[in-house]
């Protein structure tokens, strides 16, 4: 036993160096992996991307020795300029290579400075800081790879060569000179050197069906050889271990609980954590190895485009660089124009109603906003024209500044909307000074021309001295002459460019002094302004139009502002408040009512649209200026009467009695119908005369004599005319015994006027069967039945055209509200007069552009045209608006 003891120690021990021999080594192997991998893994393989540059500058000196017939030596001295040492240092170097591409007219040489310098150090192989000729001359040297067996020949000619041997797959060859192709057979031959032999002569590279034979060896290439036959011999080692351990740990399963075997068992399960460790460093490092080798090959990918790149980027910060400076000037001026407008959009309240000079800071706001909208036009442009230049592409340089003018662009939008909100805070302090003084300066003027007993026209007629339009400064002038009314003068100006830019037109001087209000709650009119005092003569509705006679005027003692105002209803003058104080308002501002003809309209002399006088017909597209109403015309009822005409027996609906109660038919007891056949004789002695003919039942006759009672006979007899062939004669209309022939008929009416026989009820734009004349017959088959009427709205208007004053109906959309303000939809000419053949063109119109009618709009020909004034830049003249082709 004590022998057997001592062997068991002995095995033990020997095994547990064994095992911690293996696993040591295991873990050195993983390590040295580790090591090997760290230039791809740490470094991600950056001196392998320098020596790909390398190899790529290589190629190209080799084409440009070749164009310039240079040798290597030759090129060299070019490198180094001649200094005479025989070497060139880094500036010099760097500084040839930043100008190479443009010498040799490669852009795949086009390195950043940092590549340019990297690869100086990579040629610098003895790195004493300078480039030898040595150096220069190792950067041409290229090894290749066996890929396929191919024959080695001794010259460059297939057809003339002759076999020297072979080389085998995976033989490595040094390159004694470029490839070239041979034309004759299509293929890329090469003159090398065999490495392990030193055996020369002529090898196809590449076959003319693009069979690669020989394959460059890169660094990365070499590289990644060595460092896979390390992962695969650390694999084997890690592997073989563990197997080792598995291996012993089986064969001292059955050693016991105790003795060394048993502890020696022990102490290869703690070994065995270390090899798992290590086998799973080594995975992970496999795994990164994977992972780096595709980043790698991406950026191996990269660095060959990395010409394009450098050059896109050089493109693309060329079109940034040009289209953010005119952003950033436009966004200057921008800020210009928000610095401007400060002190008029600072201001609120009373500091507000106070500045005295708002018509300066607007008009050098408007002056640089048209300016900056011009620049962001411009500049929006170029930034669509550089997009054009772009192009459509979804990576690189390009696509990155394709980003950045999509940023430049949203900032050109934001610009914009800074700018029209500073010019619509301008415009709104400028808007709220000129509200503070417009109803002020309305009623001045109003009271001015009521107090002198002048018209509004003639008042406009003598502040424009004979021209179409009052000066402002005529106007300024006038109201600065008026009690009452404290303005500034740039307020003033001010107030009139509210009116009109350029020149006060007629229409706009009118709606200075005729101020309108609609009624948008129903309120009172009373008969004093104060509401202490007043009495209520009546309500004024929703939707009624006033024109205001005085005011308006504010009472202190309940905080109300009211007008004087006169209803274009009824005419009813009176005082109504314009807004509660609590804010509700009543009544809000208005244009001057006017209305456009959409279809033929008539106008007539007075309101009631009966019996009055046609005056004329509006024409399509004539406008009128509303003078009164609009006002309902209330009818009667009608009766009317389903009839057949005596005469021909036609049948149709009648009116009896019209709207106005005038009566056009009444019943007639003349009209006789027989109720049994009965004779018409020639004499009215019934014993002495000639039947003429026999009337048959339900015929009608007329009376013409009597009733006469034949009293020998005992007869009732009327002389009488049939209705059917106008027959006369005497006919019996009550026997001696009592018998009815014919008796008065109640259905028959008489047209005492002439009257329309329609086919329905209902008489409102009905077409008439015929005319039933006066003194015709008809009998009613059924009614009378009343018929109403709707309604009807009428205004009072004057046209335009030729200042005709009368009634015209409003029915369905015949007339619309107008406005004297239209936009162009379709590019036009303007013409000096209304004949568009025969006038010359003042300007073009262009569409969108908004124009004031002056005159018209009337009809020339086919051809609807007016006179208009156009609001940006006051020019006057006559466009067509509708064409013959409407």
């Amino acid at each position: 036993k004590v022998i057997t003891d001592n062997e068991q120690k002995f095995a033990s021990k020997k095994l547990l160096a064994e095992a911690t021999a293996l696993v040591e080594a295991s873990e050195a192997e993983v390590s040295k992996a580790a090591g090997s991998c760290a230039p791809l893994i740490e470094n991600g393989g950056m001196d392998f991307l320098v020596a790909t540059s390398v190899q790529t500058l290589a190629g190209v000196f080799r084409d440009y020795m070749v164009e310039k017939d240079l040798t290597e030596e030759s090129l060299f001295k070019q490198v180094s300029d001649s200094n005479g040492e025989g070497k060139v240092q880094q500036d010099a170097f760097v500084t040839y290579l930043e100008n190479l591409p443009a010498i040799t007219k490669r852009e795949e040489i086009t390195f950043t400075q940092e590549r340019r310098v990297a690869i100086f150090n990579h040629v610098d192989a003895d790195k004493d800081g300078a480039i030898n000729l040595a150096d220069f001359k190792q950067m041409f040297k290229r090894q290749f790879i066996c890929k396929q067996q191919i024959t080695l020949t001794d010259v460059f000619e297939i057809a003339k060569s002759k076999t020297k041997g072979k080389v085998d797959l995976n033989v490595v060859v040094e390159a004694l000179g470029n490839p070239k192709k041979d034309e004759s057979t299509g293929m890329t031959r090469l003159e090398c050197k065999l490495v392990s032999s030193g055996k020369t002569g002529f090898v196809t590279m590449l076959g003319n069906g693009g069979t690669v034979f020989l394959e460059e060896i890169t660094p990365f290439m070499t590289f990644a050889t060595e460092m896979d036959k390390t992962l695969e011999k650390a694999l084997k080692v890690v592997t073989d271990t563990s197997n080792f351990l598995k291996l012993k740990a089986a064969d001292l399963t059955k050693a016991g609980m105790k003795g060394p075997l048993a502890d020696a068992r022990n102490e290869l399960a703690k070994l065995r954590p270390k090899i798992t460790v290590a086998s799973a460093n080594l995975d992970q490092l496999k795994k990164k190895v994977m992972l780096s080798k595709r980043e790698y090959a991406k950026k191996e990918e990269a660095e060959k485009n990395a010409h394009i790149e450098i050059r896109e980027r050089k493109v693309a910060d060329a079109i940034l660089s040009e289209a953010a400076a005119k952003v950033e000037a436009t966004e200057a001026a921008g800020k210009e124009l928000e610095d401007v407008a400060l002190p008029l959009t600072s201001l609120q309240g009373a500091e507000l109603d106070a500045f005295a000079t708002p018509l300066s800071v607007l008009e050098a706001a408007e002056r640089l906003q048209a300016s900056t909208k011009e620049n962001i036009t411009q500049t929006r442009a170029a930034l669509k024209e550089q997009h054009a230049k772009i192009g459509k592409v979804a990576k690189g340089p390009m696509f990155d500044a394709k980003l950045e003018l999509t940023k430049l662009e949203s900032r050109l939008g934001a610009l914009e909307r800074k700018v029209s909100a500073c010019m619509e805070a301008a415009c709104n302090a400028c808007q709220s000074i000129v509200d503070a003084r417009f109803s002020t300066a309305s009623a001045c003027l109003r009271e001015e021309f009521t107090r002198r007993t002048v018209t509004p026209e003639e008042l406009f007629a003598e502040l424009a001295q004979g021209e179409d339009r009052i000066a402002h400064e005529s106007l300024c002038k006038y109201l600065d002459s008026l009690d009452g009314l404290n303005l500034q003068p740039e307020q003033a100006q001010l107030l009139c460019r509210h009116i009109e830019v350029g020149g006060i037109g007629k229409r706009k001087f009118l709606s200075l002094l005729q101020q309108y209000f609609v009624v948008v709650r129903s309120i009172a009119i009373t008969d004093a302004p104060e509401i202490s005092k007043a009495k209520t003569i009546r309500k004024a509705e929703a939707d009624e139009v006033l024109e205001v006679v005085e005011g308006p005027r504010t009472d202190s003692k309940v905080g109300l502002t009211r007008v004087k105002g006169k209803s274009l209803i009824d005419g009813q003058v009176g005082w109504i408040t314009v807004c509660g104080n609590q804010g509700t308002p009543f009544l809000q501002e208005m244009e001057k009512p006017y209305y456009s003809c959409k279809e033929e309209v008539v106008l007539q002399s007075e309101f009631p649209s009966d019996n009055t006088e046609d005056m004329r017909t509006l024409r399509q597209d004539e406008v009128l200026e509303l003078v009164e109403g609009p006002r309902k015309e209330i009818f009667g009822k009608a009766s009317r009467v389903r009839g057949k005409a005596v005469s021909d027996g036609v049948t149709g609906w009648f009116t009896v009695k019209d709207s106005k109660g005038t009566v056009i038919a009444e019943p007639d007891g003349q009209y006789y119908s027989c109720t049994t056949s009965v004779a018409m004789t020639d004499e009215q002695d019934i014993r002495n005369c000639n039947v003429v003919r026999k009337l048959v039942e339900s015929e009608v006759f007329t009376v013409l004599e009597g009733p006469v009672q034949d009293k020998e006979a005992g007869i009732t007899r009327v002389k009488g005319k049939a209705t059917k062939d106008e027959q006369e004669g005497w006919i019996t209309i009550k026997g001696n015994a009592g018998t009815i022939y014919a008796q008065a008929s109640s259905k028959h009416y008489s047209v005492v006027e002439d009257v329309a026989l329609h086919k329905q009820f209902s008489s409102v734009d009905a077409e008439p069967i015929r005319i039933l004349e006066k003194g015709e017959a008809v009998q009613a088959m059924e009614g009378p039945r009343e018929e109403s009427f709707p309604p009807q709205v009428r205004v009072k208007g004057k046209a335009l055209s030729d200042g005709m004053v009368g009634w015209v109906t409003l029915k369905g959309d015949n007339l619309q509200p107008w406005s004297p303000y239209f936009t162009c939809v379709k590019a036009t000419s303007m013409q000096d007069g209304p004949a568009s053949e025969t006038s010359a063109e003042v300007r073009p119109v262009e569409r969108g552009e908004t124009v004031e009618l002056l005159e018209g709009p009337l009809r020339e020909g086919e051809e609807t045209r007016m006179k208009i004034r156009s609001e940006k830049d006051g020019c006057i003249g006559w466009v067509t608006q509708k064409s013959g082709q409407g």
